[in-house]
């Protein structure tokens, strides 16, 4: 019975194989692409006990199948394509963002030494080694409404010194998520 089997799908495959191919090459354009689609197609039937599966046309299942397959393909080239052109602008962006980020930088330093001495203390006790207000005061013998002013007028210095860079600044978090 295996053997009856076997010559009953090679001669499916000899007797569909070159429509299959012309009709899954009409929707890829390659014809490599197009020969393993049909392959794809017929493996999965001999894997499956075919002859007991098509309760319809044969023929009418084959090429809905080497449709359906050829689909599944341009569908995963798009998404491949998708995710290639996501990467290279990726890539084109995080150079600029790089350079950027070395600007303002440069600029944030600016504008932290223009502060005066304890606002500038202040900030940088509380964003860079993240101490809480309270630590701030004991640390600088300050009340804590005072290190609050402090702060406030840093924030207030910098927001205006750094307003060029708003936009990069949401830019690069976004990316970074």
């Amino acid at each position: 019975m295996s053997e009856n089997k076997e010559k009953n799908f090679e001669q499916l495959f000899r007797a569909h194989y070159k429509e299959l191919h012309r009709y899954a090459y009409r929707y890829l354009g390659d014809s490599d692409v197009a020969e393993e689609v049909v392959q794809q197609v017929f493996l999965r039937l001999w894997e499956r006990d075919w002859e007991d599966l098509i309760h319809t046309s044969l023929k009418a299942y084959l090429y809905r199948a080497i449709y359906n397959e050829s689909m599944n393909v341009i569908k995963k080239e798009q998404r491949k394509f998708k995710y290639q052109s996501h990467e290279q602008h990726r890539q084109d962006f995080v150079p600029a963002v790089d350079e950027s980020a070395r600007d303002l930088d440069e600029k944030l330093q600016v504008a932290l030494a223009e502060l005066p001495e304890k606002s500038r203390t202040v900030f940088e006790l509380s964003r860079f080694q993240e101490m809480k207000y309270k630590d701030i005061a004991i640390t600088l013998d300050l009340s804590i409404k005072t290190v609050e002013g402090h702060m406030s007028k840093a924030l207030r210095h910098l927001r205006i010194e750094l307003m060029d860079y708003l936009t990069l600044i949401i830019c690069f978090l976004i990316y970074t998520l």
